[in-house]
C-alpha cells in the first residue's frame, strides 16, 4: 500500500475512531429494546437526511422522555439537525441545552467542538471559537482515556507524516501533516504536538521547494558548527572508498593510476554471483578526483586536473558522454563534488565557499585569468555561498538526506577536523 493510500485511510479511520470515542453514532441504538415507536421514527428520518422532519420528531419524543438515558443524545442530533438546515442560532441553542443539562456526557464535548466549529467557519466569531476550544480542550485533559486515545491517533497521523518525509515524498509528507491541524482543533493538541507537526509541515515545504528550484533561488539561511543532533540527517559515508557503487546498485565505479601515471576513473557494472567486476578505463578522465554518483545512479559528477586547469564534469553511464560543467585555473576548485538528493544540482568547493550549480546546463562555465571574485564570475557560478569559514580545496561536501543543509567536513594538515553545518532556503518575494 503506497503512502497516499495508507494516508487516506488513516484519515478515513480517524474520523470513524473519533466518532466512536465521542458520539456513539444515535442510529445504532435505533434496534435497541427501550426505543419507542416516536423515536424510532426520528432516527429513521435523521437517516434520511430529513432534518427538518427529525426535529420535529425529537422534539415529540423529548416531550415525554426528558430523563431518558437517550435525552443527551436526542438534544445533540437536534443542534446537528439544526447545522445541517444552517440554522445556526437555533443549534448553539441546542448544544448550549446538551452543556447545561448534561455537562458529564460525551454529547457535551462534543458539542463544544461543533459550537466552536459554527462560531469559527459560519459566523466567522474566532474569540468565541477560542473559548469553546479550550473548554473542549479542558474537558479532554480531565479525561484520560479520551485524551490518550485522541493523542494516539494524531501520533499515527504524524508517522503516516514522517513516513511519507523519509520516502522523500515532501508533498504529500506536507499534506498529511498540515491534515491534523484541520482535523482536531487547535485547543486539542499539546504544544509538543504542535510543534512537532509545525516543524514537519516546514521541513517538508522547504525540501520540496529546494528539490524543484534551480541553484540561483537558494540563500545561505546561516551557518554553525555541526550540532550533535544533526549527524542524524547526514550518512557517515567515506570519500577515500576505492570502489563506490552506485544507488541503484548497477554499477561501480573506482578511481585507479592507469600505467601512465595519472589517475583515471573505472566502471563496471555489478558483477553476476561469484563473477568480479569488469573496470573498464574512462579515457577522458584523465586526472579525476573521487567522483561521486547522482541520486539516480545515471551519472557520476568528479574534479579532474588536467595540466594547469581544473575542470569539474560529470558522466552519464549508459552512453559515456562527458560533459565539463565548469573549468579554471584556479586550484581552489574542491576535489569533492556532489549531487543534490533531487539529482539537479550539484554543489562543490570553490575560492574558499560552497558553488552550486545547476547539472542540466550544456553551457560550460569558463572562468578564465585571476582566481579574484567579481560579479561576473557569481554569474558564470549561478550561486556562490559566501560562508564565514574559508573552505579548503579537500573539503569534503555532503548533502542532508532532505537536501536543505550541507555539512562541511575537512581535517587540515595538523590532524584538526572542521565540521560546518550550512542551513539552506529558497529566496522568494515572500521569503527574503
Amino acid at each position: 500500500m503506497s503512502v497516499r493510500e495508507r494516508t487516506k485511510k488513516l484519515f478515513k479511520s480517524t474520523r470513524f475512531y473519533l466518532a466512536v470515542l465521542l458520539l456513539p453514532l444515535v442510529g445504532i441504538l435505533a434496534g435497541c429494546q427501550f426505543f419507542t415507536d416516536s423515536f424510532d421514527s426520528a432516527v429513521a428520518l435523521d437517516q434520511a437526511g430529513k432534518s427538518a422532519e427529525a426535529i420535529k420528531a425529537y422534539q415529540t419524543y423529548l416531550k415525554g422522555h426528558e430523563t431518558s438515558p437517550q435525552a443527551s443524545r436526542v438534544y445533540y442530533r437536534v443542534a446537528k439537525n439544526y447545522e445541517a438546515l444552517a440554522d445556526y442560532k437555533n443549534a448553539l441553542l441546542w448544544h448550549e441545552q446538551v452543556l447545561k443539562l448534561y455537562p458529564k456526557s460525551d454529547e457535551a464535548i462534543h458539542s463544544m467542538l461543533d459550537e466552536a466549529a459554527i462560531y469559527r467557519d459560519k459566523l466567522k466569531n474566532i474569540d468565541k471559537a477560542m473559548d469553546y476550544d479550550k473548554m473542549a480542550f479542558a474537558r479532554t485533559m480531565d479525561n484520560n482515556q479520551l485524551r490518550d486515545a485522541v493523542q494516539t491517533l494524531i501520533d499515527g497521523q504524524i508517522k503516516i507524516a514522517a513516513a511519507a518525509f523519509e520516502d522523500k515524498q515532501y508533498k504529500i509528507a506536507e499534506a498529511a501533516a498540515a491534515t491534523i491541524f484541520q482535523i482536531y482543533p487547535t485547543a486539542l493538541l499539546l504544544p509538543e504536538t504542535r510543534a512537532k507537526v509545525q516543524l514537519l509541515i516546514d521541513r517538508a515545504h522547504r525540501a520540496e521547494s529546494m528539490a524543484e528550484t534551480g541553484v540561483d533561488s537558494i540563500k545561505l539561511v546561516s551557518e554553525m558548527p555541526l550540532p550533535p543532533d544533526a549527524k542524524a540527517y547526514f550518512e557517515d559515508k567515506k570519500t577515500d572508498d576505492k570502489i563506490i557503487n552506485s544507488p541503484d546498485g548497477g554499477y561501480s565505479v573506482s578511481r585507479k593510476k592507469g600505467s601512465n601515471g595519472f589517475f583515471y576513473l573505472y566502471l563496471a557494472k555489478a558483477p553476476k554471483k561469484g563473477e568480479k567486476a569488469d573496470f573498464k578505463k574512462l579515457s577522458k578522465t584523465k586526472g579525476a578526483h573521487q567522483p561521486a554518483w547522482s541520486p539516480d545512479g545515471k551519472e557520476i559528477v568528479y574534479c579532474r586536473t588536467v595540466k594547469k586547469e581544473r575542470e569539474l564534469a560529470k558522466i552519464t553511464v549508459k552512453t559515456k558522454a562527458i560533459e565539463t560543467l565548469f573549468s579554471t585555473q584556479s586550484s581552489n576548485l574542491g576535489i569533492y563534488p556532489v549531487f543534490h538528493p533531487a539529482g539537479n544540482k550539484i554543489a562543490c568547493v570553490y575560492e574558499g565557499m560552497v558553488c552550486l550549480i545547476n547539472s542540466g546546463n550544456k553551457t560550460p562555465y569558463v572562468y578564465e585569468g585571476s582566481a579574484s571574485l567579481d560579479s561576473q564570475t557569481v554569474t558564470y557560478f549561478k550561486q556562490l555561498l559566501k560562508t564565514k569559514l574559508k573552505l579548503a580545496y579537500d573539503t569534503q561536501l555532503e548533502w542532508s538526506a532532505d537536501g536543505t543543509m550541507i555539512r562541511c567536513h575537512e581535517t587540515d594538515k595538523k590532524g584538526k577536523i572542521t565540521d560546518e553545518l550550512l542551513a539552506l532556503d529558497v529566496a522568494t518575494p515572500n521569503n527574503p
